[in-house]
């Protein structure tokens, strides 16, 4: 009876928050578990079919997603994830009106613009997510028992990252918090009014009529108490809590407040409850101060890769830009082949510090306007391993270096510095060797002018299968017409983005 309950309370918060019907479907089963809002027969009757459309449009592990199956004027479907109620996860289906029109006369939610119901779904299936997160931080150890303190706080530090975000871990925390103490509300209240402050409260995120800057009347003005009960309520509050309880993060309460309210059993706070909110504030602190030093470290690592590439740049000007652009190109093949996210951006940072072993070589070999000699083109040869020597000391990167070391490696084993060949090349060093081919051919050397788009295709098709990968070749041509537009200078955001993932997963 207990499942059935959760999934019908679900359910009818979604429909509240969407003002439309919704149904809990579970894959596993392959049946509705509950559906609200609308006569059950208007739902379609299988649903694995719907889900089958929707997972066309994206939806999946955290992830909302669109359809609209019967284009004869049946509704839009939104589908979005339910974290597991009772060791079932289940998906969520919201049906809204194909047009205004519709909605007058439907019993489907309101019409709304397809992105911006995906970016609903979105936001609810996020709120969904960090809800149940909480809850499991605090499964079968409520604070208020004998080792559930410390079964808490050993569940936050291990979530402890300094590459998240303050607000996600104080978001994580007070939410874990609440569920812990059984109480209507918590929220992190930091000192500083520029920064927010972050509740966990009900579904809409507060105690109703207690905004979130409301929470900071309820710590004291001065800072001579860094920790106090209040188990009265407060008549100078529109909507008094009925009970406070409050910890100072540090002695002299400089830098925040947690703050609990309401026990939801009624009972008075006891103290208790502060020792276990005082663990809790110091944790939001320690990750709030980590977090800005690492923030700190990011900015470094990406300023010395501003740094070696502008190096780079700067020995050649028929060059310049060229780093970037092998990064760029070597990205858009990469998603062409289907490489996950992460993957990618290890290969942007490839290509940004491909040929950073060039600073090592003497200008006048690297900018000779005739024939290199056998002995001039070894020394060109050597700039992998500079490269790979100039980078060693950065740990962050070591990660990077195969693609760097053997970007210049053939499919038939007759390129340097080792002489791989086929899969013992890494698939990051084949896709930079196509990328950084194509940008060399289209560009103005010393040495020879650019070479026109079929020069360059039929130089393409000519390697394929002895110097470059066939699949990594069929992906340039797949989106030509992309890669000739990336011709742009300069570091954006991007280098910002990749930097801070490969430090947080480093």
């Amino acid at each position: 009876m207990a499942e059935a309950d959760d999934a019908t309370v679900v359910a009818g918060r979604l429909t509240r928050e969407f003002g439309a019907p919704v149904g809990l479907f579970d894959p596993t089963r392959g049946a509705w578990r509950v559906r609200l809002g609308a006569d059950p027969e208007l739902f379609p009757r299988g649903g694995m079919e719907l889900l089958a459309a929707l997972a066309s449009s994206g939806v999946g592990p955290g992830r909302a997603g669109v359809c609209r199956p019967d284009r004869r004027g049946g509704p839009v479907w939104l589908g979005l994830p339910v974290p597991a109620l009772d060791g079932a996860d289940l998906v969520a289906l919201a049906g809204f009106a194909a047009s205004s029109e519709a909605a007058e006369v439907d019993a489907w939610g309101p019409a709304c613009p397809e992105p911006a119901l995906r970016a609903w779904g979105q936001a609810v299936a996020d709120q969904l997510r960090g809800e149940k997160d909480a809850q499991a931080f605090c499964h079968g150890s409520s604070a208020r028992t004998e080792g559930g303190e410390r079964v808490l706080i050993a569940r936050l530090i291990r979530r402890l990252k300094i590459s998240d975000a303050p607000e996600r871990f104080q978001a994580l925390a007070t939410g874990a918090l609440r569920a812990a103490l059984g109480v209507e509300a918590t929220a992190w209240v930091p000192d500083n009014p520029r920064e927010p402050v972050i509740v966990s409260g009900e579904v809409s995120g507060e105690v109703p009529g207690l905004a979130a800057n409301g929470y900071r009347a309820l710590v004291p003005p001065t800072r001579h108490k860094p920790a106090f009960i209040d188990n009265q309520p407060k008549a100078s509050l529109e909507v008094a809590p009925r009970r406070i309880a409050a910890v100072a993060a540090d002695s002299h309460a400089v830098t925040g407040w947690l703050v609990a309210i309401n026990p939801r059993d009624g009972r008075p706070f006891a103290f208790a409850e502060l020792e276990v909110l005082g663990p809790v504030a110091s944790l939001i602190v320690t990750q709030q101060t980590n977090a800005r030093l690492y923030s700190d470290l990011n900015g470094l690592l990406v300023g010395v890769i501003r740094a070696l590439t502008a190096a780079i740049d700067a020995k050649d000007p028929y060059t310049s830009g060229h780093s970037e652009r092998v990064a760029r190109i070597g990205v858009r093949l990469a998603e062409e082949l289907g490489m996950p996210a992460n993957q990618r951006s290890d290969l942007y940072l490839m290509g940004l510090l491909h040929d950073v072993g060039k600073i090592g070589i003497d200008d006048r070999v690297l900018k000779k306007p005739g024939p290199l000699t056998h002995e001039e083109y070894r020394v060109i040869q050597s700039h992998v391993e500079i490269g790979v020597h100039i980078l060693t000391d950065l740990k962050k990167l070591h990660h990077l270096l195969p693609g760097i070391r053997h970007h210049h490696e053939r499919l038939d084993g007759n390129g340097y510095p080792s002489g791989l060949a086929r899969d013992a090349i890494p698939l990051e060093a084949r896709i930079l060797a196509v990328a950084d081919s194509f940008d060399a051919m289209s560009s103005t050397r010393a040495y020879r002018r650019r070479m026109t788009p079929m020069q360059i295709d039929e130089v393409l098709r000519k390697g394929t299968g002895t110097q470059w990968d066939p699949k990594v070749i069929d992906a340039l041509f797949a989106c030509r017409m992309d890669i000739e537009h990336i011709r742009q200078k300069g570091l954006g955001e991007s280098l910002q983005l990749v930097v801070n993932d490969t430090l947080g997963r480093s």
